[in-house]
């Protein structure tokens, strides 16, 4: 081989020398790099567990600001019959201004939590047991259905003077009614039992396993339960 074709080879050569002196730390570090990937993905993974505390005084706060849990609504309908009697021409006249009213309205019960104190709200941290006890449930609010409240009838006698203010004092009969209405035993009950199926599903979405639900005695009177 002539000296002309060996001085051409020459700087391949070289450039393949410098390549093979780079190529054997590159694997190597490849290589290390894959077995310490293998190695971490073998590891045992690491336990953790995230818990929510809830203390009483979190809960009462937390039970406060749901302020007013209403639990049943009341459709009422009342009939008001309302009359102002009157005498006429210095007494020798007796006469009458009649109204017949027809009432419908909502009427909206529920427990106002807002009176909770901070030893109503109690847990057990052994049993995952909450406990609360409720003010006793109330008339929230009250609404005059005013598409189906009317006037049925008006009568006037001869001698009688319209009183105007009739119509004003059957509705607040009315409101009186549905407010009674709200009183009933029957309806009590059912507020009691929605609120108590309300609060134990919020009481388990806040990580207690149940809620036992006990009443307090409506003001004036007095709790006799367990007495002898």
């Amino acid at each position: 081989m002539s000296a002309e074709p060996a001085e051409r080879w020459k700087p391949w050569l070289a450039l393949t020398s410098t390549l093979a002196r780079f190529a054997w730390p590159a694997a190597f570090v490849a290589v290390a790099a894959m077995g310490f990937g293998y190695l971490r993905d073998r590891r045992p993974p690491a336990t953790s567990e995230i818990r929510v505390e809830h203390s009483g005084a979190t809960v009462v706060r937390e039970l406060r600001a749901l302020s007013r849990l209403e639990t049943s609504v009341l459709r009422v309908e009342k009939v008001i019959d309302l009359a102002d009697h009157q005498r006429r021409l210095g007494g020798l006249v007796e006469a009458e201004d009649s109204l017949l009213f027809v009432a419908a309205g909502e009427v909206v019960l529920g427990v106002d939590l807002a009176k909770l104190g901070e030893n109503d709200v109690r847990s057990d941290p052994e049993t995952g047991v909450a406990y609360v006890e409720l003010p006793p449930p109330e008339v929230l609010s009250t609404r005059f259905d005013e598409a189906r409240s009317y006037v049925h009838s008006r009568k006037t006698d001869l001698f009688a003077r319209r009183n105007e203010g009739l119509e004003a004092a059957a509705r607040r009969e009315a409101q009186a009614a549905f407010a009674a209405a709200g009183k009933d035993p029957q309806a009590v009950e059912s507020a009691k039992h929605q609120a108590e199926r309300q609060l134990r599903a919020l009481a388990k979405a806040w990580g207690a396993k149940d809620l036992v639900v006990t009443w307090k005695a409506p003001r004036g009177e007095v709790d006799v339960a367990g007495s002898p």
